[in-house]
């Protein structure tokens, strides 16, 4: 999940830089025009007053120089504006883009705790009721464990004359149930991996 909001948000800087690199290319085409054209409006302006007043040349040759560099100002100034512009735009848009991925993550991360907890739950009935059923095995292998003791009293009474083995067919021999694996400590174990 880390990865992915990782690459999205590379995604959005490099797609971000684009529109930038672009936008700077579009000024500086822009502003190149401006100046071309105006150095074409200025010549022509500087000609035909040169036409008018031939003796003074040198003076339509300074007033031609600052014009020029007045438009230049003027156009940096408004290329300086329109890139401010333009960053903060992306400024505003990158803003948003990390909300919307904070907002994305913390709501994945709020689905991903409320499965866990019905997770923790779930494994808590489980071992309830393998408490329960561990305790209703031990209290049934006791309840065998007296009938046949009982049983072996009445046969040992009853045939006192019997040879060892010769009943086993009225009372088979029978070990306890043993577990090899508790299933409560197993689930448990689960629930602690679980949880780390």
């Amino acid at each position: 999940m880390a990865e992915e909001q990782k690459r999205e948000v590379e995604a959005v800087e490099q797609r971000m830089l684009h529109r930038l690199q672009r936008a700077l290319r579009e000024c500086a085409h822009e502003k190149m025009q401006a100046i071309a054209e105006a150095r074409r409006q200025e010549r022509e302006a500087a000609w035909n007053e040169t036409a008018r007043q031939q003796r003074s040349g040198i003076l339509a040759e300074e007033v031609y120089l600052k014009n020029i560099e007045q438009l230049k100002k003027e156009k940096n100034k408004e290329m300086n504006i329109a890139l401010d512009i333009i960053q903060r735009k992306n400024q505003c848009e990158t803003e948003k883009q990390l909300r919307e991925a904070e907002s994305l993550h913390h709501h994945e991360l709020e689905k991903v705790m409320i499965t866990l907890d019905a997770a923790e739950d779930q494994v808590k009935t489980l071992i309830q009721k393998l408490e329960k059923m561990t305790a209703w095995k031990d209290s049934l292998e006791t309840e065998i464990q007296a009938t046949r003791q009982a049983f072996q009293k009445y046969i040992d009474a009853t045939f006192p004359n019997l040879s060892p083995g010769q009943a086993d067919f009225i009372l088979p021999l029978r070990t306890a149930f043993q577990e090899k694996d508790t299933p409560k400590e197993n689930v448990s174990q689960f629930f602690c991996v679980s949880k780390q």
